[in-house]
């Protein structure tokens, strides 16, 4: 199966056995060194609550691990451009106003994203470890996110991150290249505009059971 320009995947964000956030999104361009995402402001993918409608911030973690979580609908304000480097354990997003302005970097760190293919779905899968690097345009950065993080590795038996070390050593690493200027956060992108002629984002069930794992591949 090939990934081409305008081609709709879902990227999802596990929890260990449960889904945090699906979300629809089209291949903007699929290199050898990483896969390239977009989504138009106004996509609505899924994000997964508790039954009573409270989502992470608000439910206990123990509580919110242990629970059967279900889908609810989340739009984004912004138009977003994401890259996956292949191997590397985050993801970089550049965040667009309406008018088509950049206007910052988001560094998630997260697993190496893992790409699967079946004849009518494919997905983009990794977990999310909540700790991010917010980047700004003059390069001035910030850890997010920071304080619930190191709460959470407190509760290992709730929380699905088992690494403290992996995730801070990929966000080093990010701050490192924003540091030095150097790709992603030198520019590259930060014009970029989508092909008019791509078809519009599929919509999907988030707990669509279509997928059949097979060889995805740029082409």
């Amino acid at each position: 199966m090939s990934l081409l320009p305008g081609k709709t995947v879902y990227l999802r964000h596990w929890q260990r056995d449960q889904l945090g956030m699906f979300f629809p999104m089209q291949i903007a361009d699929c290199l050898d060194d990483g896969l390239l995402l977009w989504a138009p402001a106004g996509a609505q993918g899924w994000h997964f609550n508790m039954p009573d409608g409270r989502g992470m911030a608000q439910t206990p973690l123990a509580e919110w691990s242990a629970a059967r979580r279900v889908p609810a609908p989340h739009a984004i304000d912004h138009g977003l451009l994401s890259w996956h480097p292949r191997g590397r354990d985050y993801s970089v997003r550049w965040f667009f106003r309406p008018d088509g302005s950049f206007y910052q970097w988001y560094a998630n760190l997260e697993a190496a994203a893992s790409v699967q293919g079946g004849p009518e779905l494919t997905v983009v899968d990794t977990v999310d470890w909540d700790l991010d690097v917010v980047v700004h345009p003059d390069r001035a950065w910030e850890w997010k996110d920071e304080d619930e993080f190191v709460a959470r590795l407190a509760q290992p038996d709730a929380y699905w991150v088992d690494d403290e070390e992996r995730v801070r050593r990929a966000g080093r690493e990010i701050v490192e290249l924003v540091g030095a200027g150097a790709f992603p956060f030198d520019g590259t992108w930060c014009d970029f505009r989508p092909d008019p002629a791509w078809p519009a984002l599929v919509p999907a069930d988030p707990v669509d059971n279509r997928l059949t794992v097979d060889d995805v591949a740029c082409g």
